[in-house]
């Protein structure tokens, strides 16, 4: 019985001193040599880039929080090029729609299993990134996901850059690494708008702690209440009707509670139907099947119609504060669309630049790739490739120990670290 209490204890003062950012566990998933890297990237040819850099994979699991300031475990993977002279920057790879908990980047790893993950990380990590890929918060691990959601994103986000620090201090010796204070942020579709998302996030909230070098938002719903309803509503032909429900209940769902009643909002059968389909186990593809011809279908009338013309209706409150258009970013971004894209119009895009630079941002790009090229899926590696060959431009790699970052290790170094140390604040050295 005494050690039960013990137990007990120890669970207690777990929860009461945990903190987001925190690692909780961490376990080797994949390595790569430049040649197996070479093997896997020549199907692009000329396009990928070549490695420089042998890499390992990790699976983590750390603590984030939420809005209401509860403690909530995350997970993803961390690709980290090996080189145990170098200081690296730091790629957060946020990937596109998942639906399928199994499909999470910390499940499959790196491999064919999730191509997008497996094409960011060969792209990014052999070339001197060490590379965040967050599962983001519900997929991969229990509840929902919040989708098309701007806070949870950059909670993720910066909850796991935390945990990568402690990752650095926990790795075994013969793989240490260390990173320096470059941070880029990088994904498309959903990846695109949680890249905007946890931009838009650090830069108003966490600005003291982590400054962006550069962000590549590429194909995202950022317009969600203007662009993304107006597309909606004119009956378009979809080809993932799913994406609707998803939206609408992870909206429900984040701002009233799982137990909101449906019945209130969908038409009885797809009140019924939503909860099961969206726990993690069932596949876009098997949704659609059973989706009607037009996704707002599925929505009660009176409520689609106090939607379309009432600007206090739920639907229209929680777009409104999800759209990513009432702030400026500070850091270079680079604003990727294909005119082609038939899920996500390039509006959406054209829309956020346009309001970024008429309120003063000095530092954006808009980059539209021509219809030809093909459409929302056919883009994505274009763009991440595109994004990628930018991002070489602002990378800086830092001998390990250059802790002024000035590419001379010298006196000041050693006093910077001292000075670190002895205050018992640590920072990415």
């Amino acid at each position: 019985l005494r050690y039960k209490y013990i137990f007990v204890l120890i669970l207690t003062l777990n929860c009461i001193f945990t903190e987001p950012g925190d690692l909780i566990t961490f376990n080797q998933r994949n390595s790569f040599t430049i040649e197996g890297i070479e093997i896997l990237l020549e199907n692009f040819g000329s396009l990928a880039p070549s490695p420089i850099y042998e890499i390992l994979v990790y699976e983590i699991e750390y603590e984030s929080h939420n809005s209401d300031s509860t403690i909530d475990t995350l997970s993803g993977l961390v690709s980290i090029p090996q080189d145990p002279t170098k200081s690296f920057p730091i790629a957060v790879y946020n990937h596109g729609t998942i639906i399928l908990d199994s499909q999470a980047p910390s499940v499959t790893g790196f491999s064919i299993d999730n191509f997008e993950i497996l094409l960011a990380g060969l792209v990014t990590t052999p070339s001197g990134f060490i590379t965040l890929f967050p599962d983001y918060k519900g997929i991969g691990d229990p509840g929902f996901h919040p989708y098309i959601i701007a806070e949870p994103h950059t909670l993720s986000v910066v909850n796991m850059i935390r945990s990568v620090e402690n990752l650095k201090q926990q790795i075994d010796t013969p793989n240490l690494f260390q990173f320096n204070s470059q941070i880029f942020l990088l994904g498309y579709s959903d990846g695109g708008y949680a890249t905007l998302a946890s931009q838009r996030g650090i830069e108003l909230f966490y600005q003291n702690e982590f400054q962006i070098t550069a962000s590549f938002p590429m194909a995202g719903p950022y317009d969600l209440s203007g662009t993304m309803v107006d597309y909606f509503l004119s009956n378009p032909e979809y080809s993932q009707p799913y994406y609707v429900p998803y939206v609408l209940i992870s909206h429900l769902w984040y701002y009233q509670g799982v137990n909101v009643d449906l019945n209130d909002y969908f038409e009885p059968f797809w009140a019924d139907t939503l909860p099961v389909l969206f726990d993690g186990t069932h596949s876009g593809g098997e949704i659609n099947v059973i989706m009607p011809e037009d996704p707002l279908d599925i929505i009660l009338p009176d409520v689609l119609d106090d939607f379309i013309n009432n600007e206090d209706n739920i639907f229209n409150q929680t777009f409104q504060q999800n759209t990513l258009l009432d702030w400026v970013p500070n850091s270079p971004t680079f604003l990727y669309h294909g005119m082609g894209d038939q899920i996500v119009p390039y509006q959406n895009a054209q829309v956020a630049y346009q309001n970024f630079t008429d309120n003063g941002a000095e530092n954006i790009e808009l980059i539209l790739f021509p219809e030809f090229l093909g459409g929302h899926a056919q883009l994505a590696p274009v763009c991440l490739i595109s994004g990628f060959n930018t991002m070489l431009n602002y990378q800086t790699i830092n001998q390990k120990g250059d802790i002024d970052e000035n590419n001379i290790i010298d006196l000041e170094d050693f006093y910077l670290l001292e000075s670190s140390v002895l205050s018992n604040q640590f920072n990415s050295y």
